[in-house]
């Protein structure tokens, strides 16, 4: 099933954040800790602005170095992911989680846009 770009419940766009998040480390050579990747999936609120705190912002910022203008349109389609939710929420529940697995699935069949 290809990305459903109008599917914006909480739980499928926290997925595709977590692996666009996911891919930008993979660019880098580096992973995201899976103590977060297993919280992001119940926890998104913990985990989203950690890891964009930290090894994503790293990681855009050694990119940008090499490809300003692919970094800007990835930051450009996470502004756009984050502005999806009204907030990120605290916890997903059974169905939320569900959509999570498949935003994440998806976003990571399309990649990002360099």
């Amino acid at each position: 099933m290809p990305l459903d770009d109008t599917h914006n419940t909480p739980g499928y766009v926290c997925g595709r954040i977590i692996a666009a998040y996911e891919l930008i480390a993979d660019w880098e050579g580096k992973e995201l800790p899976l103590n977060d990747l297993n919280l992001s999936a119940t926890n998104p609120m913990y985990t989203i602005p950690r890891l964009r705190a930290g090894v994503v912002c790293k990681a855009l910022a050694r990119m940008r170095l090499r490809n300003p203008q692919g970094v800007d349109r990835v930051e450009a389609y996470l502004s756009d992911l984050v502005a999806r939710l009204d907030c990120i929420p605290e916890r997903l529940d059974m169905r939320q989680q569900t959509d999570y697995v498949l935003g994440h699935a998806h976003q990571k069949v399309v990649g990002l846009p360099l």
